[in-house]
């Protein structure tokens, strides 16, 4: 690991730290990094005089730090999925993200926001660029192992690009590499995945769902 990158890790470490969520073998690691660089040595005094400003009136239940450090070790490829309860989960969720904002320009780092949920089990989304005042959204979406999702008709054209997995689009089987393009006011079909998938995806703020049947 390159002196660069060990530095950006112990930036990312620093809190898991102050908090004794990092594992034993990562702690060390981060011990001897801050041994030789003052700015993570001033960033973990800044943050642990923040945690004790916040320090909370009652003890955390003991299983806490438990689901923290087990979340921790096993990440989804470094990205935080944000499962709300059912009931709370809004459909197509898309449609309640705020405008981007920029200064000329757009960038998302790739730990930079969660994948949330659509409102569709099975399904998470990343949002990446939201434009409301041309209804158009960019966004990843994740399909899980065995999961579909409804049919729904166009609001305004789509770009489907499947970056991993697979995807019968019930019109074609998509595969990794595979673009597809529909136009405003189309029927998707019910889309299904065997394999699970990961797809960018541009698309319209307006589709709506539809019960799926013939034609």
């Amino acid at each position: 690991m390159t002196a660069r990158r060990a530095h950006e890790k112990a930036v990312k470490d620093a809190p898991l730290y102050v908090l004794g969520c990092l594992p034993e073998a990562e702690a060390a690691a981060f011990e001897r990094h801050l041994a030789e660089c003052s700015d993570c040595r001033a960033a973990v005094r800044e943050l642990e005089e923040t945690a004790a400003a916040l320090a909370p009136v009652a003890d955390p239940p003991p299983e806490l730090k438990a689901r923290v450090l087990e979340r921790v070790a096993t990440p989804e490829r470094g990205r935080t999925v944000v499962e709300a309860p059912a009931a709370a989960r809004p459909t197509q969720s898309w449609k309640t993200w705020t405008r981007s904002r920029g200064n000329g320009r757009i960038f998302v780092p790739a730990g930079d926001t969660v994948w949330e949920p659509t409102g569709v089990e099975g399904v998470t989304a990343k949002p990446l660029f939201v434009d409301p005042d041309h209804n158009r959204v960019t966004m990843l979406v994740r399909m899980a192992p065995g999961s579909t999702y409804p049919a729904h008709r166009h609001g305004g054209a789509e770009e489907s690009f499947i970056l991993e997995g697979d995807l019968d689009d019930g019109d074609v089987q998509m595969h990794a590499g595979d673009y597809l393009w529909k136009d405003d006011g189309t029927l998707h079909g019910v889309q299904v995945t065997k394999r699970g998938c990961l797809m960018l995806i541009i698309s319209s703020l307006h589709d709506e769902l539809v019960e799926a049947g013939p034609g």
